[in-house]
């Protein structure tokens, strides 16, 4: 296993390798191991730190400096404005994320299939998702690893009629720890830094951490490296300028991070499409309290969903978080707040995921990305039929209160307040929402009037460089993407194998 650190740089600024491959998450991992797997010499580059599942902390405020980017307080500007997290760290967003594991619907790649064609269908697709799945031990999970709050839910959405389906994870012998969002204490959560970045590593490839990518190498009109900045992991500053060269680039940086590196070239700016597309999947969260202790912390954050309003793009789901994330995100202050907390073993955190129904735009200014996104009329009231849907359950069930995400009503006590919500909500900017799942900004497609890359992965007007996360995602996929991004990852790899005298050729 060969690691590089932002202090090893100061003796070793120049990297080759036949790949370079530009983030470590759901993307990057994949294609990275399955192409060193294949007999590439393949080079990672990530910004973040390695942190083995040894230095795993449930302090969120010893964890997510560490493991976030920018803390977790990144904030896609608009109507509402929605904060959203992503990883920085080998093994990216998986190593804190909450494991999903869905394929996309069935819609959704009939969809892709029709404009696309049959290899980006159900069928084309499945033997990527077939490797991916067994790789991640995707499964549901033990029953004794679901906490009362997700029986809670599930009992509540079967009194009251609606479809509810266990979710399907990446785990193995998850024991419910609910840490996941801080990375996993006993590695059951199969992030890449567990089973595809060791993967990379048996079969030789190396990895560059604490580096950031700031530049392409361009050459020939052909992607040759990447030129980054060593960052200290203790003042975030940039140090020591570091050159990997490649005969070829992966780019799995994220949806944001990925546009934002190629937007500085003038030359694939004159592709309209880089950066548009910008998809998100906001979520709305609803807090209950219960008369009773449920110690939703006990059991697996997310043990399923109510898919019973997926037609309307609507799905909901319980997801419990530590205390000082629900501290964070409860409404009021000081006294206020501690009120709320002290009951914080009875309380019941869920979400409304709608699924996005107008793009965004990720541009780039002094070289930072800037994400934009307004919500529309319909996805507001979806909102609010999603949050009265929650609020019905728990009431249902016994809550004794529930917290809203709305800056003019921030909790009602009966269910005879339900109609206060569409009363009062007539404008989106008193909605607080937040994302995960950024998407779609480096779309693939059939020709460049209307994507960025190819079915390969390749960039339209930058050969040899490909990307492989979920920029490439042509339309939201209405679940979590994790597996989505890791098939498209797989598929990307494999065309570059296929082509492996062809690409190595051109060097």
């Amino acid at each position: 296993m060969i690691i590089y650190k932002q202090k090893d740089y100061a003796r070793e600024r120049e990297f080759s390798a036949e790949v370079v491959v530009v983030g470590t998450g759901a993307g990057g991992a994949v294609a990275g191991a399955l192409l060193a797997e294949a007999g590439f010499d393949v080079i990672f580059v990530e910004e973040g730190g390695y942190h083995p599942t040894s230095s795993f902390s449930p302090y969120l405020a010893e964890s997510q400096p560490r493991l976030y980017r920018d803390n977790g307080t990144t904030v896609i500007m608009g109507n509402p404005p929605i904060p959203f997290a992503e990883g920085r760290c080998v093994g990216g967003s998986t190593v804190i994320n909450g494991g999903m594991a869905w394929r996309p619907i069935s819609e959704v790649l009939d969809t892709w299939e029709n404009e696309l064609g049959y290899e980006m269908g159900e069928k084309g697709l499945d033997p990527y998702f077939t490797e991916v799945e067994e790789t991640i031990h995707a499964k549901k999970q033990a029953p004794y690893s679901i906490g009362d709050d997700n029986r809670i839910m599930k009992k509540g959405a079967e009194k009251l009629g609606w479809e509810y389906l266990d979710n399907v994870r990446a785990q193995d012998r998850c024991v419910g720890a609910n840490s996941c969002i801080v990375g996993c204490p006993t590695g059951a959560k199969q992030s890449t830094l567990v089973s595809y970045i060791p993967r990379a590593f048996e079969a030789g490839a190396r990895c560059l951490t604490e580096l950031r990518v700031d530049e392409l190498i361009i050459e020939g009109g052909r992607c040759r490296g990447v030129i980054g900045r060593g960052v200290n992991p203790a003042t975030r500053q940039d140090e020591e300028r570091v050159i990997v060269r490649g005969r070829i680039v992966i780019l799995a940086a994220g949806a944001i991070q990925t546009p934002n590196i190629l937007l500085q070239y003038r030359s694939l700016r004159k592709n309209k499409n880089l950066g548009g597309n910008f998809l998100c999947h906001p979520n709305a969260k609803v807090v209950s309290r219960f008369p009773y202790d449920v110690k939703g912390w006990q059991g697996v954050s997310q043990g399923g969903q109510i898919r019973e309003f997926r037609d309307e793009g609507i799905v909901l789901a319980e997801n419990f978080i530590p205390p000082a994330v629900m501290a964070a995100q409860i409404h009021g202050h000081g006294d206020e707040v501690w009120e709320t907390m002290r009951h914080y073993n009875r309380l019941i955190a869920c979400g409304v995921l709608v699924e996005d129904t107008r793009p965004g735009r990720v541009t780039r200014s002094f070289g930072r990305p800037n994400a934009r996104y307004n919500i529309t009329k319909i996805d507001h009231e979806r909102f609010l039929k999603g949050v009265e849907l929650l609020a019905r359950l728990h009431f249902e069930m016994g809550a004794e209160k529930v917290y809203l995400p709305f800056s003019n009503l921030t909790s009602i006590e009966s269910p005879d307040q339900l109609p206060l919500i569409k009363k009062t909500q007539r404008s989106r900017s008193s909605l607080e929402l937040f994302t995960v799942h950024m998407m779609g900004t480096a779309r693939m497609g059939l020709s460049r009037r209307d994507s960025v890359v190819n079915l390969d992965g390749e960039l339209w007007d930058l050969p040899g460089c490909f990307v492989a996360d979920a920029s490439l995602f042509p339309t939201a996929v209405g679940t979590n993407p994790q597996v989505t991004i890791m098939a498209l990852a797989a598929k990307v790899a494999e065309r570059i194998a296929g082509k492996r005298a062809a690409f190595l050729a051109t060097a």
